[in-house]
């Protein structure tokens, strides 16, 4: 009888073990190979018909249909350029300059991935639709509070909750360099400037 309920026992923490591992990787994208840069994190080759199950659940679940990455790359981060989490309680300065890219654009998000809401229904700026500074480079604010120019709005219940959030940066229609140096491009650098 010992033995009977000694291996149930194993059997049952294997499928806990096995039904929590899918579940993290599935939601999260865990296991799913990751290049870096500055923060920013880019799944590497998820348009690959070698994805892993794992992988391609990560895919179906999240909503995303991308691009192969000699067109196009889908950058995103839940931290600052200091390593410190999103939190709709402090003011970012997203800075950055053109990208060698047909187009780019940069958009603030929920931790799901859902665009971030905000009572002014903006949710991100682009390579069309930036002001640029006199030397070509450009600042986005990302706060609670109203600023001018490029202005990305936290809500400000979500300021009150410290909730947290993400931002992506995608860019489309790049050369094959770029695709094959991703640790080596200048993205944007997302720096903290205070929190309440």
């Amino acid at each position: 009888m010992k033995l009977f309920l000694s291996i149930v026992g194993a059997l049952l923490l294997g499928l806990l073990i096995g039904v929590g591992s899918a579940f993290q990787a599935i939601s999260t994208g865990w296991g799913v190979d990751m290049l870096q840069n500055k923060g920013w994190r880019v799944h590497k080759n998820l348009s690959s018909p070698k994805l892993s199950v794992y992988a391609k659940a990560y895919l179906v679940n999240s909503g995303q249909l991308p691009l192969p990455q000699d067109q196009a790359l889908y950058f995103f981060t839940y931290v600052d350029s200091a390593g410190q989490n999103l939190t709709a309680n402090c003011r970012y300065t997203l800075e950055g300059d053109d990208m060698d890219a047909f187009w780019w654009s940069v958009s603030l998000h929920n931790t799901d991935f859902m665009p971030f809401e905000n009572n002014a229904h903006r949710y991100s700026f682009n390579m069309s639709n930036i002001i640029r500074k006199n030397d070509g480079r450009y600042n986005i604010i990302i706060s609670a509070e109203v600023s001018d120019g490029n202005w990305l709005p936290l809500n400000s219940v979500a300021s009150l909750e410290n909730t947290r959030f993400m931002m992506s940066f995608r860019m489309y229609g790049i050369d094959k360099k770029i695709s094959e140096n991703i640790g080596q491009l200048s993205l944007p650098t997302l720096l903290n400037k205070g929190c309440v």
